[in-house]
């Protein structure tokens, strides 16, 4: 299933991820457990959540468990030079879990870059 498709084109096919940024085409828990299967970032690939701006809300993942509301995200992948946005919709706790346990270990992947501790990628 294609979740995402290209805002901006460098001369690249319309899924080819590099140098682009890509929103969101189809359901955001989906395209997120697609991106992250075990809900672990890295500094490769983390998420931003929370990032308001033309595509969302400042809703946390806090006000979406009593409220009901979207969050909003930004997935970085430095590697590649890629940006995805969207907006995503959780609704069970298994949802809550993986979502909270990739904001984690985002804030984490985003303080090891350019750290000596920090993953060394080939």
């Amino acid at each position: 299933m294609q979740f995402w498709e290209r805002v901006k084109s460098a001369n690249r096919e319309q899924d080819d991820p590099y140098y682009g940024v890509m929103r969101l085409a189809g359901d955001g828990m989906e395209a997120l457990r697609q991106l992250f299967p075990d809900g672990a970032a890295n500094d490769l690939n983390f998420v931003l959540f929370s990032t308001s701006g033309v595509h969302g809300t400042y809703c946390t993942l806090e006000a979406a468990e009593s409220e009901g509301c979207d969050v909003t995200f930004l997935v970085v992948q430095p590697r590649i030079v890629g940006l995805r946005y969207g907006n995503c919709t959780p609704k069970t706790q298994d949802d809550f879990q993986f979502l909270r346990k990739l904001r984690e270990s985002s804030h984490l992947a985003v303080g090891s870059i350019g750290c000596k501790q920090g993953a060394n990628h080939d």
